[in-house]
This record gives structure tokens, sequence and C-alpha cells, in this order.
């Protein structure tokens, strides 16, 4: 039905921002319709390398120097899509662009899901990398990288962004991240506390609130962050 509906549009192109839909789509429906008498007649392409392909419009609107040291968060699964984030950021004024050594595994951070161990040490590996590095800013391209490796903005010496952060920057656009600023509390009272007004206004029951903010927001977190093994530690410890 999802493709179908793309095809009624006229489209000879549709964008997809995830890479899970990408691969889906693009990689096993479109393909398993291909020469059956209702294909739908269109292409997928990553969000991302549109963009790219757009870069001599786009350049013109970032006119607004960026002076920080980036690096990449990167996974190679859809095709073309860390290229064009890396020609994208250095085509940003003021921005230098930072290569970090890093394994290339998966099209997406919750891809690692299955090998729990496997990817805290990724995860712990860029974060490395980035401060061995001198970034100010570790940027990623999905979502669901980003909510996982945010927090960790608490421990180190460089900010975790989406890259698309620093284009609306080099744009004269910001807006604040509501999502990394509550995680970042890491204490589900306080977060509750400051989102009570919207609580209020969609009628919402309070444990279902604090469900998940204690499920889905403060418990992803697959490398558990320094300062919380610290404040663990000194609460063990004899008085």
């Amino acid at each position: 039905r999802t493709t179908d509906r793309f095809a009624a549009t006229g489209a000879g192109k549709v964008l997809a921002w995830c890479p899970t839909c990408t691969i889906q789509i693009g990689e096993n429906v479109l393909p398993g319709r291909k020469n059956t008498p209702d294909a739908p007649a269109y292409d997928l392409e990553a969000f991302v390398v549109y963009l790219a392909s757009q870069l001599d419009r786009l350049r013109p609107l970032m006119c607004h120097p960026v002076n920080k040291r980036v690096g990449l968060h990167e996974h190679p699964g859809v095709s073309g899509v860390c290229e064009s984030a890396i020609r994208i950021l250095q085509a940003i004024p003021g921005l230098q662009y930072v290569e970090l050594a890093q394994p290339q595994v998966g099209y997406m951070c919750n891809t690692l899901q299955p090998l729990p161990a496997f990817k805290r040490e990724v995860h712990r590996g860029i974060l490395e990398a980035a401060a061995d590095a001198g970034v100010d800013a570790l940027a990623g391209v999905y979502h669901a990288c980003h909510r996982e490796l945010c927090t960790h903005e608490n421990d180190w010496p460089f900010e975790v962004v989406n890259f698309l952060e620093l284009i609306g920057e080099a744009m004269g656009i910001r807006r604040e991240d509501s999502f990394k600023r509550l995680k970042k509390m890491q204490d589900a009272d306080a977060i509750l506390a400051d989102v009570m007004d919207l609580v209020e206004k969609h009628g919402l029951a309070l444990e279902e609130v604090r469900a998940v903010i204690e499920k889905d927001l403060l418990g992803e977190q697959p490398l558990p962050l320094r300062s919380a093994r610290v404040d663990r530690d000194a609460a063990s410890a004899p008085g």
C-alpha cells in the first residue's frame, strides 16, 4: 500500500530519511514487484544523498561560519550516505571535518541490538576517537544513533549533534534539541517536572508518562555514562 500511494503521486523519485525504509522498500519491495503489471514506476533515494546532489543550491544558503572541528558517526549500510554527509559538512564555511578511525558496521546503531557488548565497544570507540581528535562536535546522521549517543555529552569534551543541526547553524537556523536536553538530566523526576505542562495539556496519565521516561528515554543507554558509574561507586563506598 505504501509503494502504491507513492506511485499514485506521479513522482519519479521518492526520498527516504530512515535507512530501514530505504532498505525495506528500495532493496526488497520495489525489486520484488519489478516486471509485474502493477510495478511502481519511481526511484527511491536516501534523503542525504539527494541533499548532497543539490549542494550547488544549498551552498549559497550556508553563509554563516560554523567554526568547529567536526567528526562524523558513520554507518555504511545505505550506499552513499556517509560520503554525502561528509561532502555537505566540508561545504559549510568555517567547519573543519575530521576523519575518525572507527569500525564501519550496520546501517544504524539499533541494528547492533543483538550484539550488546559489541555495540558498547563501538560506542566507546567512537567517543574515544572523537576525544582523541579534539573535535568540538560529534555529528550523527540517524535519529536512532542520536538517541543512544547524545547523553554522552555529559561525560566528554564535545557536543553530540545531528549533522543537520550544523547545516541549520550555517543557514542561521537554530532549534533546541529538547530530547537531548531532557535525557541529559538523567533524573525521571526532573524530566517529569519539566514536561508537566504537556502532560496536563494532553491529559496524560502520570504513571504512563513516568514509564515512558524510565524505559524509553533513560532506559535506552547501551553504553553506561561514566558519570553514572562514578555516582554509583560513590554511593556504594563505605562512609
